[in-house]
């Protein structure tokens, strides 16, 4: 009777122990699946918002390193599950390390680009210009009202260049809008008492700059009997 119990309870310990290696196995094989379906989502969502970011001619550097290797390790994974799932648990390459984690690597080197690509974009194709000159113009109480405008142009692009679009098409006609609305807020900015060769110089100072040329005795005169000559510096363009 002794030994039929112990011969009972051996063969227990044993499908015990055999379910225990399976249910490990089904919980690694779980794990790859998960781990794998994450960084597909990941790369799937980068390669979305590469293809609109190319639709609206944006041009966003980038340049995978490693596809090949990482494509020949996927086909091999899917050989694997193909002929026995259970293969996952223990594949002939560290999944973690040398796969998936790799994967999620393109999808952030992809996401950094397409910013990189937006910021550079933006700057590319939207008005700039001195901060310096704008706080200069601000003081004059004629002037004071174009740039208000002009400022909250320019924080409107900001905002919209600091973080990278869902919509990028529709956020492009949205700086256009805005470029618009910064030029017309330069054409209109006059004043009845500012000779026309001081405002000429002003604007060309508030944009992309002034020749020196323009820095005429008249323009420095009604700089300097203003207070604002040291608002001004000079840079090699």
């Amino acid at each position: 009777m002794l030994l039929e119990r112990a011969a009972g309870l051996a063969e227990r310990i044993e499908r015990y122990q055999k379910l225990k290696v399976a249910a490990k196995e089904a919980d690694l094989v779980s794990t790859r699946a998960a781990q794998i379906g994450e960084a597909a989502a990941l790369l799937t969502q980068a390669r979305a918002a590469l293809g609109r970011f190319s639709k609206a001619s944006i041009n966003v550097q980038y340049a995978p390193a490693g596809v090949q290797e990482l494509t020949e390790r996927a086909q091999r994974l899917r050989t694997i599950a193909a002929e026995d799932p259970a293969g996952l648990a223990s594949p002939p390459f560290n999944v973690a390390h040398e796969f998936t984690n790799r994967l999620r690597g393109l999808a952030v080197a992809a996401n950094q680009s397409i910013e990189e690509g937006w910021s550079r974009f933006v700057a590319e194709n939207t008005p700039s210009g001195s901060d310096d000159v704008l706080e200069a113009l601000g003081k004059l109480p004629q002037m004071r009202a174009g740039v208000t405008r002009i400022r909250q142009c320019r924080q409107k692009v900001s905002a919209l260049a600091a973080a990278v679009p869902a919509d990028p098409a529709s956020t492009i006609e949205q700086l256009r809008v805005l470029s618009a609305e910064h030029g017309s807020a330069w054409a209109e900015l006059t004043a009845d008492s500012v000779p026309p060769s001081v405002l000429q110089f002003l604007r060309a100072c508030a944009a992309e700059g002034a020749p020196v040329t323009t820095l005429t005795d008249e323009v420095r005169v009604w700089l300097e009997s203003r207070g604002l000559l040291g608002s001004f510096r000079v840079r090699i363009g």
